[in-house]
């Protein structure tokens, strides 16, 4: 039996929740007799490439579209748009899956003229709340409703998700949204954890009663950074003997320096100038950060599956988190973490406060955060459901799968 032609279309190949989660399941599809191709578009000058990823999990064919990016360009967008359908025409898949908003307009348009049997699409968040004014956001969730139409299925990672897909925004019937959690590799999180730990404490020259706690993500409005740079100014003002870690990059990163200026607080960039808050910019790898941190936290105005959660957790860090669209489903509210309502800065400071304090319950919600990762978010658990719902959509449509 010949394998089954699948094309999958992302935004981009970034260090991002969306890379981290899609490649590896591209990489363990292709080893299921999947002949499967990877169109990605263009990053942002504020963000990384993750191209080590595809050397880690090699695919059989992946391609760059240079005209797609993120921001709207009507030239460009159109332009991709048929770069996208002239390789569909060529590559004659059975099955395009379509990651992100960008990617998700123009593939499932692209799929439908070119007549592909079987479009999927994955909602690694939304653009419903906190993006845009109403205006637009209206206008966003018309188009999504559109697409849907164009969808034989659409994949929500969480519970949340799926109720915001057909119940709140009314993007698509239940019965086209399936939900399949998504799942990390978890032998990368947990080898040579020890040493890893070591490693970033001794760069960082941090002694092991000191408490490091992070941020992972890309410095943009939807994030919310200037609130963590609150409760750090709260967190010092109690307790000296903190230090935070925000890893990433972006357009805010200038702002928040500021906003630390303004509170008197010293930041650093560089790991030989020691100071209570550290920026890293992009880290490759990383697990060498979680393991070396004590606590993970995210204050995001709006999230679809936060995988800096996940990874925290599978690390064995107790989270502290805004309660926004499905962060409530990666997470055991006071069990493996804490969740904050209504972006409360008095609450995340108790909260991030009473784990600095307890090194027994930060050691307990650990050892429970990565229970409960491993369980809920496996790999092949992703794979194998991933598979299923392929296979049901090529039945419908008379095709054999694999």
């Amino acid at each position: 039996m010949k394998p089954v032609k699948l094309l999958f279309l992302l935004n981009r190949l970034v260090l991002s929740g969306q890379s981290i989660d899609v490649i590896p399941l591209a990489h363990h599809l292709s080893q299921q007799k999947f002949d499967i191709h990877i169109l990605y578009g263009n990053r942002d000058n504020d963000e990384e490439d993750a191209l080590y990823l595809t050397k880690k999990y090699p695919v059989p064919v992946i391609k760059k579209i240079n005209s797609l990016g993120r921001n709207i360009s009507p030239v460009k967008d159109i332009r991709a748009f048929f770069f996208v359908y002239k390789y569909i025409r060529k590559f004659r898949p059975a099955i395009i899956h379509t990651h992100g908003a960008k990617a998700g307009f123009i593939g499932r348009i692209a799929a439908k003229i070119a007549g592909v049997p079987v479009v999927v699409h994955t909602f690694h968040g939304n653009l419903f709340k906190g993006y845009y004014n109403g205006f637009v956001s209206s206008v966003v969730g018309e188009i999504e409703k559109m697409l849907s139409g164009i969808s034989t299925k659409i994949i929500a990672l969480s519970n949340e998700q799926r109720y915001e897909l057909t119940q709140l925004y009314k993007i698509a019937p239940i019965n086209k949204v399936d939900i399949i959690h998504l799942g990390l590799d978890e032998n990368e999180y947990l080898k040579n954890a020890t040493v890893k730990r070591a490693d970033f404490r001794n760069k960082y020259n941090l002694q092991e009663n000191v408490i490091a706690i992070g941020i992972v993500g890309r410095m943009a409005p939807i994030k919310n950074h200037q609130l963590f740079i609150e409760i750090i100014a709260s967190l010092l003002f109690l307790k000296k003997e903190l230090f935070f870690f925000v890893i990433g990059d972006g357009e805010l990163k200038v702002k928040l320096q500021e906003t630390l200026e303004r509170y008197s607080i010293k930041w650093s960039d560089n790991e030989s100038v020691r100071a209570p808050v550290v920026f890293t910019s992009w880290v490759p790898d990383v697990t060498e950060v979680l393991h070396g941190l004590d606590i993970v936290a995210l204050t995001s105005l709006n999230e679809g599956t936060p995988v800096s959660l996940i990874e925290a957790q599978l690390c064995g860090k107790p989270v502290v988190a805004t309660n926004v669209g499905g962060v409530k489903d990666t997470l055991l509210n006071g069990e493996t973490g804490f969740l904050i309502d209504d972006f409360s800065k008095e609450l995340f400071v108790e909260k991030i406060n009473l784990l600095a304090k307890d090194g027994r319950l930060r050691t307990e919600m650990g050892k429970k955060a990565h229970e409960f990762a491993l369980q809920k978010f496996s790999k092949q658990r992703e794979v194998k459901e991933t598979i299923e719902l392929y296979l049901t959509c090529l039945k419908a449509k008379g095709i054999h799968g694999v």
